[in-house]
């Protein structure tokens, strides 16, 4: 019996026929999303305030069209500039940015309020300082967005960052009554004292022309904030390096505009190192931390009365945990 050699090849081909059209239509299935997208993108970015305004106004229009409510594309939308298609205005953010966003809402001639996107973010700008006080002064804005550093660095359960409620206000009180109260910062004050003659002291040993004041006053900050929570004062020299790194490498984390943050797609990918940055430093600081904790528990008597024993000594509804 002879195979038929013809035959075979029509089969081979149209198999591969077969395979090269299932790959075409998967391929320009993507295309096609992608083509979508990037239009919806256009479509959100031409609204005042840009590409995170435009999609929100759209989605309030379709709520609205579902709930049968009234449309309230009557209202005059916010002014503020449009950016860039799907980062919005996330350009402004880099340098001096309180300079660019005052220029930019000069230019946008939005003199109370001006809208923007950084990226699916949709921000608010108040250039008006009695619509500021309004805001500051509103319980509905007393909440902090949190970002993904902070949430790393455990900082969602800070005074600085954690929801307005009965934890923030337990927190408030117990800050009010033991850290910011008259007799504490009494105490302490001979300290400030001394932090100030180092100050003083290590301007002096610089250069005429070279006065760097904002290390300084970091570094006092730092040994004042360590000698009334932690009961523990630093030198304002290099003693304490390992402890400042610590510290400036936080900052430098909170402070950074974290590309995840306003564009959510790209949070897998942690394009700029920011949460590896925070895993490796959460342990250098527990380990810190934990040290003078221990201290505190073992030998109270040495160390005095700092904010460590009296949160270590609060029981009841003021219990931390």
């Amino acid at each position: 019996m002879t195979t038929n050699t013809e035959s075979l090849w029509v089969f081979a081909l149209a198999s591969k026929y077969k395979t090269y059209t299932t790959i075409s239509i998967f391929l320009l299935s993507i295309l096609a999303s992608a083509l979508a997208w990037f239009i919806m993108s256009l479509i959100y970015w031409a609204h005042p305030g840009g590409p995170a305004w435009g999609k929100h106004e759209r989605m309030n229009k379709r709520i609205n069209r579902k709930t049968n409510k009234s449309s309230s594309s009557s209202r005059l939308a916010i002014p503020g500039p449009k950016g860039f298609p799907i980062i919005g205005s996330m350009n402004l953010m880099t340098g001096l940015a309180h300079h660019k966003l005052a220029a930019m809402a000069k230019a946008c001639e939005a003199t109370r309020l001006m809208a923007l996107s950084l990226g699916e973010t949709r921000v608010i700008i108040a250039s008006d300082p009695s619509v500021a006080k309004e805001i500051l002064n509103n319980c509905v804005f007393a909440d902090r967005p949190v970002k993904e550093s902070a949430y790393s660095l455990m900082f969602n359960r800070a005074i600085g960052f954690a929801p307005y409620g009965v934890y923030w206000t337990t927190l408030r009180r117990i800050a009010a009554t033991h850290l910011f109260c008259p007799k504490q910062i009494k105490a302490f004050e001979t300290q400030r004292f001394d932090i100030a003659h180092q100050m003083v002291d290590m301007f002096k040993g610089q250069p005429e022309n070279v006065k760097n004041i904002r290390v300084g006053l970091r570094k006092a900050s730092l040994s004042n904030m360590m000698g009334s929570v932690f009961g523990r004062t630093y030198g304002l020299d290099s003693e304490a390096v390992e402890l400042r790194k610590l510290v400036d490498e936080g900052y430098d984390l909170l402070g950074m505009l974290n590309w995840s943050d306003h564009l959510p797609w790209l949070s897998e990918l942690d394009p700029q190192s920011i949460r590896a940055r925070c895993s490796n430093l959460v342990p250098q600081v527990n380990r810190f931390v934990g040290q003078i904790i221990n201290k505190h528990q073992q030998n109270p008597e040495e160390l005095g009365h700092d904010f460590v024993d009296v949160l270590l000594s609060l029981q009841g509804r003021e219990k931390l945990s």
